[in-house]
């Protein structure tokens, strides 16, 4: 795998500015989707915006799980000068220890992730640990896969952003890697796995070339799972997000996605139409209902990858923050770092 440094030596501005645009556009449809989460599809005659509140109580502008289980795999990928590979045993060591830590205090995490979490603490404390380590994890989800196996939720899909920042500049089959082993943490339903592999080579893609095309990783799956994702992609295509309400499930949250983003496509040129454009499909991913704030989260981290950080309305981009106290500045710094030996972009 290439270095960070050599990412940062050969990934243009453009390139760069599109994949802190992920991080941040995904944080921001998070925050904005909170308030929402759990209550029935928005009308189109209300307003969206991050006003907090909500069933779990969010201040304004505050990221839920979705982004804080990105930012613990970004701060992994960013922990050595070179850059960290996700595939590495003590990577994947130091993103459980980090969700082990921070699920002690969080009011929001999934239900599948709970229970793997749980299972991988009970796990260690019995060898010993004091907290679980990879391979208790993947002890876990495998457990939990096999005790509830249609069980197939969002909670991996929305941090597969993160998980290919650390791969733009190298062969695809790492970044396959890298999505692959940081979603077996927890989730290993097929349905899970292919809907990060899908939707994180499309982010990579847009990231390297500013276009969106969620078929970009249809070719890594088998003959018959290919066809089943095409007709579902095909589906959200013809549809409305709203219409996909079982999307806690991984696949309604894909398609709602997708079909938001289908709705501003082809991409439109000019800045200010284009932050319009990423307003429109993050809030048409809220309006969808259930489980906002998930798939406004995807929605945003495949939108950014192609707009930019500079597509994000300035106002989001003002008052964002969430766990562990970071601000917009220091999610922009994390994502810098992953992808330039600095840590910060000297064109910004």
């Amino acid at each position: 795998m290439d270095s960070s440094k050599d990412q940062a030596a050969q990934l243009s501005a453009e390139q760069r500015e599109r994949a802190v645009g992920s991080v941040v556009a995904a944080a921001a449809g998070d925050a904005l989707g909170a308030p929402y989460e759990f209550q029935s599809p928005v009308a189109d005659s209300e307003d969206i915006d991050m006003i907090g509140g909500g069933v779990l109580d969010w201040q304004p502008s505050e990221w839920t799980d979705d982004t804080a289980m990105s930012i613990v795999v970004l701060e992994a990928a960013a922990s050595t000068p070179t850059g960290h590979d996700l595939r590495v045993e003590s990577a994947q060591d130091q993103i459980c220890r980090e969700w082990y830590g921070w699920s002690l205090g969080t009011p929001d995490i999934g239900m599948l992730t709970s229970t793997v979490v749980r299972r991988a603490a009970d796990t260690a404390r019995a060898d010993g640990h004091y907290a679980p380590r990879a391979a208790d994890f993947r002890t876990a989800a495998q457990a939990a896969h096999e005790e509830l196996p249609r069980n197939a939720g969002n909670g991996s899909l929305m941090r597969t952003h993160a998980a290919v920042l650390p791969y733009l500049l190298s062969p695809e089959g790492d970044a396959v890697g890298g999505i692959d082993a940081v979603c077996r943490l927890t989730h290993v339903h097929p349905d899970t796995t292919d809907a990060c592999l899908l939707w994180g080579l499309a982010v990579r893609h847009a990231i390297l070339t500013g276009e969106i095309n969620v078929r970009r990783g249809l070719h890594r799956l088998e003959e018959d799972r290919r066809r089943l994702w095409l007709e579902r992609i095909e589906e959200a295509e013809l549809s409305a997000p709203v219409a996909f309400r079982r999307n806690g499930w991984v696949v309604g949250a894909f398609q709602a996605a997708w079909a938001a983003i289908t709705r501003i496509r082809p991409l439109p040129a000019g800045k200010f139409a284009q932050r319009a454009a990423l307003r429109q499909a993050i809030e048409s991913a809220v309006r969808a209902g259930y489980d906002t704030d998930t798939v406004a989260c995807i929605t945003g981290a495949l939108t950014g990858a192609a707009l930019g950080v500079k597509a994000v309305p300035t106002e989001w981009r003002r008052e964002l923050f969430g766990w562990p106290g970071y601000g917009t500045q220091e999610l922009i710094g994390l994502a810098e770092r992953v992808i330039t030996a600095t840590g910060a972009d000297e064109g910004r």
